[in-house]
């Protein structure tokens, strides 16, 4: 039995008013994540800890169209999403291709451009 989960993390640039929002967003493939702190099913606002995090919102989803859901509704003008794999295998995650929007639907973007 193969276990998924699609971690969200939104953060910001608090280093100015109109910082951008970054959205990663990390696939965990047949392995748990290590912190156990997110929602699950939704975003929610990241609890505050001893550091001052940018770290705005974050959630855990069962699929990859939930998570995108919940990005959507977030954040609909969002276009581009830096994505992860992290594998029972894995030391630690690896990026993977992008996620940009085009026609209001998410695809990978073709080759790892940045």
């Amino acid at each position: 039995m193969s276990y998924e989960t699609f971690r969200v993390e939104i953060t910001r640039d608090e280093t100015r008013d109109e910082g951008a929002v970054t959205i990663e967003l990390t696939a965990y493939l047949d392995r748990v994540p290590e912190t156990d702190m997110p929602t699950r099913g939704m975003l929610t606002r990241a609890a505050k800890g001893v550091w001052n995090s940018r770290l705005q919102f974050t959630g855990d989803f069962a699929t990859l169209r939930e998570a995108l859901v919940a990005i959507d509704a977030a954040y609909p003008n969002a276009e581009r999403i830096r994505c992860y794999e992290y594998t029972v295998d894995d030391e630690f995650a690896r990026e993977v291709a992008p996620l940009i929007k085009s026609n209001r639907k998410w695809r990978p973007l073709d080759g790892m451009q940045n």
